[in-house]
């Protein structure tokens, strides 16, 4: 008998262990001996880094760019080798306002505009006081207009409003200006050359605008406010506008007013099409201005796309033809043929109607509703929440809730913190502007291992029913969800779409039992982390430099999304795992701050305005 006890002593350390720590395995977990339980904790770590995992490799995927067609492409297709032609020869050499390149690239556009059929006229513009000194600051000559191009090829019946299409022509001092903005100007030439003239039902204009680096001079002059505009701006029915930063998947990013119908037929015409109201609604609170500008203050609608990767092309003396990607001016172009097709068939374009909420989902593509909508999704999930909330009422309690939600408080600050320090550490607080952008692809690596560590320390602490947990962190999602839709609709995708699907999955495991919920619950939210995953994608392209903890909102619906994977211990591996994370984010940063200065900086580094 002594022998016999001695034995059973030694049986379940590792259960002794766990109501020492107080981290025994949670309610709902099948009963059985200790080790079985430890197994399927570990088995659930590996199920929430491979949700993790697989949730940012969708969005990985999402995000990259289509194969360019070749130059022999169907002739009713938008073919990035044919732009190439284009790009090669206007993007030959720097060609800023007033310069010699920029005449002889003026002089070449009109020839290309004839070849495809269009009427040309020259817009000239004295530069403003400001936009002269601007240029001469730099080197340039500011005794000489800037020339803009309106091209007119004339449908079945130009008593239509035209449609029209608008890239800037010229480029920084110093940069060729391969991506800004020459890829734009040759998507609008092939997709004017894809589309035959004897199909247009109304007028097609490309308006290919001048000194757009120094102030939207040339767009500003053609749709300045009343009267004094170029009376094309009176005959635009639609406006889309093709920008560029360096590469990656163009975006629709901004829209004009009313934009419901529109971008419906850009989701009916163009499936291919990335747009985002989140983008638009993020854009509005930003500094930065594009030709589009001055056409949405005549309250024209229309569309502006843009792909915004490879940041360090940006004014760079770098962003050369060679150096551009192809499969980005074929995102562009495809993106924007289609509805360019649609718009110039059509007897009636898109009638008004208010501002929609929309977002290119995983599985689903281009998603539009109306903003009021909104409600229905954020009412779903409320039902959905209480009903998992009442089903499990006897695993639910308010001390485990409190906990849960103060765990979940402290790990948002953790994660803004570490975003914050390894930013600083990272030279980017107060670095040179164009360098940041060249190190924006490791600066996203140093964001993702802080929201990583933070994750993992909530899990080392993580402690309690599961349900307190998960009911806690999807309220939490709702929550940001209703603020969303009362403040701003537009951002609805962001937190609504997740906490419907972490709602989802909640209601499922709410009625299944012995940890036969994980992963359905995990399935059902992997769209939603990989939607989450490609927005903070986009968001950090746009402002992760100088604040990357901006993105730490983004993480609420993450953990919604996770949350049936996070484990209650063992806490040491995961204070390890997170410490790891912190010192690889730590040797990122570092390794950024003492690189060498980017070769992509332009010689003008430190005094360029943050332009479109």
């Amino acid at each position: 008998m002594r022998r016999n006890r001695r034995k059973a002593s030694k049986r379940w350390p590792i259960w002794r262990w766990h109501r020492r720590r107080s981290w025994a395995p949670e309610r709902g977990l099948p009963g059985g001996p200790g080790r079985l339980r430890l197994r399927i904790m570990k088995m659930r770590w590996a199920l929430m880094l491979f949700t993790l995992l697989l949730g940012f490799a969708w969005a990985a995927l999402r995000v990259q760019v289509p194969a360019p067609l070749p130059y022999d492409a169907p002739a009713d297709r938008f073919s990035a080798g044919r732009a190439m032609a284009d790009v090669r020869v206007l993007a030959a050499e720097p060609h800023p306002t007033g310069s010699p390149a920029a005449a002889r690239v003026v002089a070449t556009l009109e020839q290309r505009l004839a070849f495809l059929g269009f009427d040309v006229r020259r817009v000239e513009t004295i530069l403003p006081e400001k936009a002269a000194e601007r240029l001469r600051s730099r080197g340039g000559d500011a005794t000489k207009p800037a020339v803009s191009l309106v091209a007119v090829r004339k449908g079945a019946d130009p008593s239509l409003p035209a449609v029209v299409l608008m890239a800037h022509h010229d480029s920084v001092i110093a940069s060729p200006g391969a991506a800004d903005d020459i890829a734009g100007v040759a998507a609008v030439l092939e997709i004017a050359r894809a589309i035959p003239r004897l199909s247009q039902r109304r007028d097609l204009v490309l308006v290919l605008t001048d000194a757009e680096e120094q102030g939207l001079v040339g767009a500003r002059a053609i749709y300045a406010p009343g009267a004094a505009a170029d009376p094309i701006a009176l005959r635009t029915g639609v406006m889309i506008n093709l920008e560029a930063r360096g590469g990656g998947r163009a975006m629709m990013f901004q829209t004009g007013p009313n934009n419901a119908n529109l971008v419906r037929l850009l989701a009916a015409s163009s499936p291919d099409a990335a747009a985002s109201s989140v983008a638009v609604t993020v854009y509005e609170s930003l500094p930065n201005d594009t030709d589009f500008t001055p056409v949405l203050k005549r309250g024209i609608a229309g569309l502006n796309f843009a792909f915004i990767g490879e940041a360090w092309a940006y004014h760079s003396p770098l962003a050369t033809p060679d150096r551009l990607e192809q499969g980005a001016l074929q995102h562009l172009g495809d993106s924007v043929l289609g509805i360019t097709r649609a718009l110039v068939g059509a007897d009636v374009l898109p009638r008004p109607a208010p501002n929609a909420v929309f977002a290119t989902a995983p599985l689903f593509g281009l998603i539009i509703y109306p903003a009021a909508f909104g409600w229905v999704l954020v009412g779903m999930t409320a039902v959905l929440l209480g009903l998992a909330a009442w089903w499990r009422r006897a695993e639910w309690s308010l001390g485990g809730s409190l906990f849960a939600f103060g765990q979940t408080l402290l790990t948002l600050i953790i994660a803004g913190l570490l975003m914050w320090g390894l930013n600083l550490l990272s030279g980017s607080v107060g670095g040179e502007y164009y360098d940041r952008l060249a190190a924006l692809p490791r600066l996203e690596i140093v964001a993702g291992l802080a929201a990583l560590a933070a994750l993992l320390f909530m899990a080392s602490a993580a402690a309690g029913s599961i349900w307190d947990r998960w009911i806690l962190l999807v309220k939490l999602c709702f929550v940001a969800a209703l603020a969303a839709q009362i403040w701003l609709p537009g951002a609805g995708p962001v937190f609504a779409w997740p906490a419907l699907l972490a709602a989802i999955g909640l209601g499922i495991g709410a009625r299944l039992r012995d940890g036969l919920w994980t992963v359905p619950a995990l399935l059902i939210g992997l769209p939603g982390l990989a939607l989450t995953a490609e927005l903070a994608h986009f968001a950090f392209l746009g402002v992760g430099a100088p604040m990357p903890y901006a993105m730490v909102p983004l993480l609420i619906p993450v953990l919604a999304l996770v949350a049936p994977a996070i484990p209650s211990g063992p806490r040491r591996p995961a204070l390890i795992a997170a410490g790891v994370a912190v010192a690889l984010a730590a040797g990122v940063a570092l390794w950024v701050n003492l690189d060498a200065p980017a070769a992509s900086i332009p010689p003008y580094a430190g005094t360029e305005k943050k332009q479109g």
